[in-house]
């Protein structure tokens, strides 16, 4: 084993057969060392420490980087070997490396540049923060930037505050000045502001930011689900999660610890409170950011999509002048908006409400609203004690995590005060079971509980394309008790729905009314299963019967009912041969109905579940299918023949190749398929394949796809023109297979891997 490795071994930073599995995969011509700081957490200023301590090497910080020192240093360097060079003093060189002792490396850029090189020692983010400042990340993303109008991308303007509730958010990380205009114009800067200004014209909640081996994945999570929006270069995510460290005032050098932060923003004059989120992965940091409209926070209780009979049973809960209501559901599902549509209702100014939640996502005018901050010993048991000694008459907490919690919320609730609050459970009956099991008393819970909520939020079908359809065989099987002379609609994606056939979401209710049967069930310690059952005798309605409801009124579909509520939700059982209801037996490992004998016909009737909704263990054979990672590349030519020649030449790479045959259908193609490479011809009718560059360099999702030029045109004058739109390779026609396979191949692997 050399030195260094003894030294990483020797100090704890990597074990070493962790360390010879990274020697193995590191390619040739590359330091272990920056393969090791790319797949796993590694504390960098104890590594250049080692550097320092053990082999003498001096530390230096680039910050002030001589222009003449960059001289015959290209960016594509300075990448390949994390390195930058800070002075120059005659004919020797001083350059600052992540792993100095890279022999290669220092014979290589002595090579390069004719000068004598003498390494210096930094860390990872401070080579990479040079880098970034002297080629402003890269001249590439520069010209492909340059091509959105300013126009397009708005400037993000920042809202200060000092509220308690921001201090609590920051003070863990690092105050660091809002950067100046001269900072903003920098690429990463701009690409941070097309993305937010992206996710709030495509109504996206949060924005994640995933880094991967190849590429960094943006995904937008729209209307509860998560949606592909675009790819960023692997050498752009350094400045990326840092330009959202900045914005939320989190500490950029701290790269191995998570962090949260949160900062008010205005984009185009729109208030947008962000959410950030940090967190270290074998790959580099991965960055969430919630968007939080303050406009979404005024919606009314039946604004919610809530039936009128629920709505009566709420009412006639939240009329109460003392008791407890839970709302509950998994993270998502909309509980925190039901909460507050109740608080908006019972704030009449005549009396006291205060809330206790973690984060305060909207402010409620007239409401006194306490942010949690366990750091400084502010947790919900502990504020909910002092909330009680501000004469309050109405009292949310924002979830009940412990039996502290519990107990202060229940007690408070038999003392005259109307408490709501939210717990995460499957459904209604399920929450008595959850309560029991932190150890909350019975008796408690039957005196004090008046009504639960259980709740999901389902996508509504964009009204803008509405077809009628016949739902598939095996999504009809695993619902049960359905309406045969129903009439079934989705969308089939549009524009503005963003082709997925959904347009918004509505809520979908499951309430139980603790009424005085239900209240001596509790306490005499019932099953939840003959609460469930006594619910239903008084005309309770079950999340899928609410949900089939939208349905059968053309809101929604059944494969959305299915992808919300799980089928185990569903209690009763029909048999498919005689349609009446059979005896259920259980899962061997967490007693959910799985498999039963008809009580009509006498068969054995059972679903084909290779895993328990329930527990996730497996009841059979098989295992859960992965989806395929195959790279797509999209062909665009009006000539048939030359389409199937494509395909011919690619397919002994095993690609999954996709045809058009004019610039506006494939536009219309990328944002289904999102191809990882597009060939595409230049004579072409409707939109040639020039403008179909200069829209794909437009648009923020499709800005990084590597394009292929295939043309008959051999001129000087197309090719320039090619490369000034923004292809990156230019090929002309007849050509060869090979050529093609190997240019492909070549783009494929700089882009993604």
């Amino acid at each position: 084993m050399d030195p260094l490795s003894e030294a990483l071994v020797s100090e704890g930073m990597v074990s070493e057969e962790k360390l010879k599995e990274i020697k193995e995969r590191t390619p040739k011509g590359r330091s272990f060392i920056l393969e090791m700081l790319d797949t796993v957490p590694v504390d960098e200023e104890r590594l250049a420490s080692i550097y320092t301590e053990r082999f003498r090497i001096t530390r230096v910080s680039p910050r002030d980087v001589q222009p003449e020192a960059l001289r015959r240093y290209s960016e594509k360097l300075a990448f390949k070997y994390l390195s930058i060079p800070f002075a120059r003093e005659g004919l020797r060189l001083k350059v600052a490396m992540v792993d100095p002792l890279d022999l290669d490396a220092v014979q290589d850029i002595s090579f390069i540049t004719g000068l004598t090189v003498v390494p210096f020692v930094a860390t990872r983010t401070e080579v990479l923060t040079a880098i970034n400042n002297c080629y402003e990340v890269s001249s590439e993303i520069v010209n492909i930037l340059d091509n959105i109008s300013s126009t397009d991308v708005e400037n993000i303007e920042f809202i200060e505050e000092d509220s308690q509730a921001a201090t609590a958010v920051f003070q863990s990380g690092q105050r660091l000045e809002i950067p100046d205009e001269e900072t903003l114009s920098a690429p990463a800067i701009k690409l941070v502001n097309i993305l937010l200004k992206d996710a709030m014209q495509s109504r996206a909640s949060d924005i994640h930011i995933e880094p991967g081996q190849k590429a960094v994945e943006v995904r937008f999570r729209i209307d509860g689900v998560l949606k592909p929006h675009m790819e960023v270069p692997r050498w752009l995510h350094s400045a990326l999660v840092s330009r959202i460290k900045i914005m939320s005032k989190l500490d950029i050098s701290n790269r191995r610890t998570p962090q949260d932060g949160a900062i008010k923003i205005r984009i185009a004059g729109n208030p947008v409170d962000l959410r950030v989120s940090t967190l270290p992965t074998n790959l580099g940091e991965k960055a969430v950011i919630r968007l939080l409209n303050p406009e979404e926070g005024e919606l009314e209780l039946k604004d919610t999509g809530i039936g009128q009979d629920d709505y009566s049973i709420l009412k006639r809960s939240f009329s109460q002048p003392q008791g407890m209501i839970l709302v509950t559901g998994p993270t998502g599902s909309g509980k925190t908006t039901t909460l507050h549509g109740i608080l908006k209702e019972l704030n009449t100014g005549q009396t006291n409400i205060i809330t206790v939640e973690d984060p305060v996502e909207y402010e409620l005018k007239g409401i006194t609203q306490v942010q949690v901050n366990e750091k400084a010993g502010l947790t919900f048991a502990n504020t909910l004690r002092s909330i009680l000694r501000q004469d309050p008459d109405i009292v949310m907490v924002g979830e009940i995590r412990d039996r502290d919690t519990a107990e202060i919320a229940f007690r408070a609730s038999m003392t005259g005060h109307l408490v709501l609050s939210t717990l995460h459970t499957n459904d209604t009956t399920s929450t008595i079971t959850r309560l029991l099991d932190i150890g909350v008393e019975p008796y408690i819970l039957a005196s004090s509980l008046l009504s639960i909520a259980a709740q999901r939020l389902v996508r509504i079908n964009c009204g803008e394309c509405t077809v009628s359809y016949v739902p598939p065989d095996d999504v009809i099987s695993l619902l049960p008790k359905i309406d045969s002379g129903a009439r079934y609609v989705r969308g089939k994606g549009c524009d503005r729905c963003n082709n997925t056939g959904y347009r918004g979401r509505v809520a979908v209710f499951e309430i139980l009314e603790v009424t005085p049967s239900i209240k001596s069930l509790i306490s005499s310690g019932a099953s939840e299963k003959d609460i469930r059952s006594q619910a239903r005798k008084e005309g309770m309605k079950t999340l899928y019967e609410a949900a089939m409801e939208k349905v059968y009124r053309r809101l929604t579909t059944p494969e959305e009912i299915l992808r919300v509520i799980a089928p185990e939700t569903v209690r009763e059982r029909y048999c498919p041969v005689c349609c009446r209801t059979y005896t259920e037996s259980e899962c061997p490992y967490c007693g959910e109905p799985s498999e039963g004998i008809c009580t009509g016909c006498g068969r054995p009737v059972s679903f084909d579940w290779r895993f328990c909704p329930n527990c996730g263990r497996q009841k059979g054979p098989g295992k859960r299918p992965e989806l395929p990672s195959t790279p797509r590349v999209l062909a665009v030519d009006d000539e048939p023949g030359v389409l199937k020649m494509i395909e011919v030449a690619l397919r002994p790479l095993a690609l999954e190749i996709h045809t058009a045959r004019n610039g506006r259908e494939a536009l219309d193609l990328t944002q289904r398929v999102n191809p990882s490479l597009i060939i595409t011809d230049i004579n072409m009718p409707v939109l040639d394949g020039f403008e179909l560059i200069r829209h794909l360099r437009s648009r923020v999702n499709t800005m990084f796809i590597p394009i292929i030029i295939l043309s008959s045109r051999d001129t000087s004058e197309d090719k320039l023109r090619g490369f000034t739109y923004g292809t990156d390779d230019y090929i002309t026609k007849p050509f060869e297979y090979t050529e093609l396979q190997a240019r492909v191949k070549r783009l494929l692997q700089r882009t993604h891997a």
